[in-house]
């Protein structure tokens, strides 16, 4: 009788322990420090998403920037378990910028949090590495989820949304003649479309003039338009379809 109250005892003792090891465990881990890196050159954004990281994390260090040479710096210096990065910064390479970042840091898990439109964009951002594609004006909720996917080194894409994977998808769709663009040629169709002129992309991008000449003329001929105000009356349609 003495014995099994002994067992008992001891064995009530060692669970209790283990309890409390799976309880410390727990904690520790809810709160791991977190380091994040918000790249966009706009404050209100930053500000906004370090108060939803904010609210989601109890243990975090946000690194904040407003342009891909200094998101850059960053993330050669730092280890971050996440960088939400815009692709439309002033001054910025957003192809080149990830496709150094990911060839130095190819397990770095980058989330696009942009307003460039989804359909078009995300496809050719994911094929470059990154873990998601968000945007903007999608609500507190959703921004929230598309951080803990990735973060969870899932893949990010809106509910519903749609990506063509190849231009035999459909024969003269958007979204197929969009995904015939290359990388390059889908960010020089961005300047465009923002009203900048062939020398100014190429001054942005770093690159010759006819470089950009023949991207602009590729994507006309690819979109099966023959000028600019085609080209922005064919995406505004898109826009709307």
């Amino acid at each position: 009788m003495e014995v099994t109250l002994v067992k008992i005892f001891f064995g009530t003792i060692l669970a209790h322990k283990m309890d409390l090891y799976a309880v410390i465990y727990y904690q520790k881990t809810l709160i791991a420090m977190k380091k994040f890196l918000i790249a966009d050159d706009h404050s209100i954004v930053r500000t906004g998403i370090t108060l939803l990281l904010r609210e989601e994390f109890l243990n975090i260090e946000i690194d904040e920037c407003k342009n891909g040479a200094t998101a850059w710096e960053k993330i050669k210096t730092n280890s971050y378990d996440l960088a939400i990065l815009d692709i439309n910064m002033p001054g910025t390479d957003s192809i080149n910028l990830l496709q150094t970042i990911f060839a130095f840091r190819p397990d770095l898990k980058v989330l696009i949090l942009t307003m460039s439109k989804e359909e078009i964009y995300a496809g050719i951002y994911l094929q470059l590495g990154v873990k998601g594609f968000i945007n903007k004006e999608a609500d507190d909720s959703e921004i929230r989820k598309a951080i803990i996917t990735t973060l969870n080194n899932k893949k990010y894409l809106r509910p519903g949304m749609h990506i063509a994977q190849s231009p035999e998808t459909t024969k003269r769709s958007p979204l197929s003649l969009f995904n015939r663009l290359s990388p390059r040629e889908l960010e020089v169709m961005t300047h465009l479309l923002e009203g900048k002129n062939v020398s100014e992309i190429a001054n942005l991008l770093s690159s010759h003039t006819s470089t950009i000449g023949t991207h602009k003329a590729k994507v006309l001929q690819k979109l099966g338009v023959t000028n600019m105000m085609e080209l922005k009356e064919f995406t505004l349609v898109f826009n709307h379809a």
